[in-house]
């Protein structure tokens, strides 16, 4: 226990005694004088129930003054005053012996002033404190914004010491512990960005931030090289998409135009060139299909380049040129049809209308044939069909036995009566013949006479009695 403490219990002690003991003894002197032997000593004057009162008074607010001023002194002696406030703080505690000196002489009212002079400043440490608290803060955070470490940490010990508990003071001690580390990554990345090395730059502010995320300079510099690169890998992704674009790599321009609009939406070139890359894409599907529908055209494969000069005109109903080129394709896909089922079945010519419209179908090719349009399938068409329409009109002899004693009928054409043997002129077609005789089942016989074909002997008699 030191000096101080003891005089104030030593106080506080007397104060107790003299509020219990002074209604006792208020009658009594207050000093009682001793006699001397040798020689007697002045007597003390009295004081009366009025100044004891008084003085009782200015006691308990003495002791007042002394809880207030020691809840106040420990309260900065924790806060660290001897650290910020060295000088005022021992001017106080002098101002505090003087007023305990004055106390013990029983001079309470000049105790009491001094106690309130001392107190006062006290309070005014306490402002003190404050202020610097939140001047170190601000000075602790201004030194980590311009890299001074021993300034940083310097602050930050000021406003932890001052503020244990404090929420920004906690921070700023624990950047300004970090801050060493946090310049390294920072040069190093400056290092990086000034040689032209992005990505090895952004690792490092990306570190730094890692261990101070306030740090406004890191913050700053990777917001610019995070802008930087974005714009790097925005136009490299826009010149792959361009390139693949020039190549007709549609798909691929595709996928590097919509990755580039993920890193910068607000591009208008993005939607520019997606757009551009859609009328390139057409451009490019109705010259591809141009091409085949010519190379179907020079094979004479009229349907499939029909069917292709109709899928241009859905895709694209302004187009001319396949309308122009479908009108032609449609004729003459139309004539391949019909010559095509003429050659494939030769005996419907033996219809009279079928042969007319046949007539009327070589005609149709012969005009084409003569507009300096001779392609091989053409010509060849045209000969088959000549060729077919002059066998179609020309008789073959047909050999017919009998027994002599069948009636024989041609059906639609003439009857032949009994005979053995006859022979009868046929132009290419099917026919039916009919064998009758009294007391036998009649015979029906259907045969076909084929073009250019030597027909066997057909025989027609009735053998089975009914």
């Amino acid at each position: 226990m030191n000096r101080k403490q003891l005089t104030l219990l030593t106080l506080i002690s007397i104060s107790v005694t003299i509020a219990f003991v002074l209604p006792k003894v208020v009658d009594d002197p207050l000093f009682t004088i001793k006699e001397n032997p040798i020689e007697s000593s002045p007597q003390v004057p009295q004081l009366t129930p009025s100044q004891l009162a008084e003085k009782q008074k200015y006691r308990l607010t003495s002791q007042e003054l002394l809880a207030q001023i020691i809840t106040m002194r420990d309260s900065l002696a924790a806060r660290g005053v001897r650290k910020w406030g060295q000088v005022d703080f021992f001017e106080s505690l002098k101002l505090i012996e003087i007023g305990d000196q004055l106390y013990l002489d029983t001079k309470y009212q000049q105790a009491i002033a001094q106690y309130n002079l001392a107190l006062s400043r006290l309070r005014a440490l306490e402002n003190t404190a404050e202020a610097t608290l939140d001047a170190s803060i601000k000075s602790g955070l201004k030194s980590i914004l311009q890299g001074e470490v021993y300034e940083a940490q310097k602050y930050a010990q000021t406003a932890i010491t001052i503020a244990p508990d404090n929420p920004q003071a906690t921070l700023l001690l624990r950047r300004s512990e970090s801050l060493p580390k946090v310049l390294v990554h920072f040069r190093d990345a400056t290092v990086h960005q000034d040689a032209g090395k992005l990505d090895l730059a952004k690792r490092q502010y990306q570190l730094a931030l890692a261990l101070d995320d306030n740090f406004f300079p890191a913050k700053t510099a990777l917001k610019k090289i995070n802008k930087t690169l974005l714009d790097r890998d925005f136009q490299s992704l826009m010149s792959l998409g361009w390139d693949k674009l020039e190549k007709n790599q549609f798909q691929g321009a595709r996928n590097a135009f919509i990755s580039a609009a993920t890193l910068d939406k607000s591009k208008i070139s993005v939607d520019k060139a997606l757009l551009l890359l859609e009328t390139r894409k057409q451009q490019y599907e109705v010259k591809i299909k141009m091409e085949r529908a010519r190379k179907l055209e020079l094979d004479e494969n009229w349907a499939q380049a029909l069917q292709v000069y109709n899928d241009l005109i859905q895709l694209d109903g302004t187009l001319v040129q396949p309308r122009v080129k479908k009108i032609n394709a449609s004729i003459r896909s139309d004539l391949d049809r019909q010559t095509n089922a003429i050659l494939s079945t030769p005996l419907a010519l033996a219809d009279k209308k079928t042969y007319e419209e046949a007539k009327v179908l070589l005609d149709n090719l012969l005009g084409i044939a003569s507009s300096d349009i001779e392609t091989p399938k053409l010509l060849s068409q045209i000969r088959d069909l000549e060729k077919l329409l002059e066998q179609s009109q020309t008789a073959t002899e047909v050999i017919f036995q009998s027994d002599g004693q069948t009636e024989v009928t041609l059906l639609r054409v003439t009857k032949l009566g009994v005979f053995a043997r006859k022979t009868v002129s046929l132009r290419p077609g099917k026919y039916s013949i009919l064998g009758a005789r009294t007391g036998f089942r009649d015979v029906l016989i259907e045969f076909t006479i084929d073009i250019g074909s030597n027909n066997v002997p057909i025989d027609v008699r009735c053998s089975e009695t009914i």
